[in-house]
């Protein structure tokens, strides 16, 4: 089972979870299930965010801080109050796709659990399948499980959102770039067949590898500067493109990579600055 990339939310990924019955089809899938397995499918999943992950041969073990809201009827009114717990799983006879999805993948403060299904893949194996923004897709196979749930204050839920960011430098790209011109989107997503097409197609289709894109304020470089594509990156600077071009805030392409942290962009086109000689020896401040 896989998620597909076709607008879901617009834009987004669609699931099995989308395909009408499958509330049914996961109320008997769990009836005759493990409890710890439907204890597992319970879990609501939308928001959860991981506050410990570790990986080692055929056994995943991580923790998640998920909030769940309660709306009371008071005799002032409806009151909303929201309840954290922590939820510890270990996953024995078990692999995750992909495996190198590590801390520095699931434990960004802006990393979180878009949606989460569990289902059936063999005899005695299940899979959990995670939607993690910014990070993508993290699938674990797992024949045994052991599940713990342990109330938490609030302080623990906000306190993982202060560690630093991932940002948006996994497989899956902002949903913007679906909306951008085919040069900016195909520099987004490292697509070098793609951005060649857009520079050279057609003459009436063909862009120039300068040109803002009139949504976003993005030239391609920007854009590859801002999810850390080396590849199209390389391709552009090659093509004369400006590496001194303001995005419509003012940014060049150098400083939306150091914003970013996208390091490989940043030594490739502090490269290109120092190329007459010029000293580059700090980032430039954003």
């Amino acid at each position: 089972m896989q998620w597909s990339h076709l607008n879901w939310p617009s834009p987004g990924y669609a699931s099995i979870e989308d395909v009408p019955g499958y509330q049914e089809h996961l109320a008997r899938l769990v009836s005759d299930a493990p409890p710890s397995v439907a204890a597992l499918a319970s879990v609501a999943w939308d928001g959860a965010r991981f506050e410990s992950w570790e990986m080692t041969d055929r056994r995943v073990s991580f923790a998640v801080i998920v909030r769940n809201d309660e709306v009371l009827d008071t005799e002032h009114g409806l009151w909303r109050r929201w309840n954290h717990a922590r939820i510890s799983l270990r996953l024995t006879g078990a692999s995750a796709s992909p495996a190198a999805s590590g801390p520095l993948d699931l434990l960004g403060g802006d990393v979180h659990v878009v949606r989460g299904e569990i289902g059936h893949v063999g005899d005695s194996l299940w899979e959990l399948r995670l939607l993690v923004s910014p990070t993508g897709e993290l699938a674990m196979s797992f024949a045994e499980l052991s599940l713990t749930v342990d109330p938490v204050d609030e302080t623990v839920w906000s306190g993982l959102e202060e560690r630093p960011t991932h940002g948006w430098r996994g497989p899956f790209a902002d949903g913007w770039v679906d909306w951008a011109t085919p040069a900016v989107r195909a520099a987004a997503l490292g697509d070098i067949g793609g951005l060649s097409l857009a520079l050279e197609g057609f003459s009436a289709e063909r862009e120039d590898h300068d040109a803002l894109d009139p949504r976003w304020g993005f030239a391609p470089l920007h854009a590859a500067a801002w999810f850390d594509q080396i590849a199209t990156a390389e391709v552009l600077v090659d093509r004369g493109a400006r590496v001194d071009l303001p995005d419509t805030e003012g940014r060049t392409a150098l400083e939306i990579a150091v914003l970013r942290g996208a390091r490989r962009i940043s030594a490739l086109l502090g490269t290109q600055h120092t190329g007459e000689g010029e000293n580059v020896s700090s980032s430039p401040e954003i």
